[in-house]
């Protein structure tokens, strides 16, 4: 008899509890096993002992924020291959002009990340982006 295979750990970081259950809940629904961190702190620390395949991070966060969280991640060779989506109550456009601006403060090209979403997210467009980043075979845990 064949073993069933581990689903597939994809990280929320997001300082709102109504936004971590909405996207556990997504992701429970589409074949996904959701780890939940409510700051970067604490969001850095489950990427590096949950090890997801796919990460989600708000922006806006009290202390150590989305950004810093996500340029953590970037600037770790171990971790930098690891898809994000960052989602925002900010716009688009506002996000694009602070990762650029803070990129040049920094001296440093910060990489976009694999998709940028304004809340609240369609369930279904989180679940596409997702399948769509794995399936190009972009996760470092498979």
């Amino acid at each position: 008899m064949k073993k069933a295979s581990a689903k597939q750990k994809i990280l929320v970081v997001d300082d709102d509890p109504d936004m971590r259950i909405f996207f556990a809940t997504i992701l429970k629904t589409g074949g996904f096993q959701p780890v939940v961190a409510k700051n970067g702190t604490e969001g850095l620390k489950k990427v590096r002992s949950q090890k997801p395949v796919f990460i989600i991070i708000d922006v806006p966060m009290p202390g150590n924020g989305g950004m810093k969280m996500y340029k953590c991640l970037k600037q770790d060779k171990n971790l930098s291959c690891i898809p994000v989506i960052m989602v925002s109550s900010i716009d688009k456009q506002t996000f694009t002009n602070y990762q650029k601006t803070k990129g040049i403060r920094l001296g440093q090209d910060i990489t976009v990340p694999e998709a940028f979403l304004e809340k609240p997210p369609e369930a279904a467009e989180i679940l596409d982006l997702i399948k769509a980043a794995l399936s190009r075979g972009i996760s470092p845990n498979e």
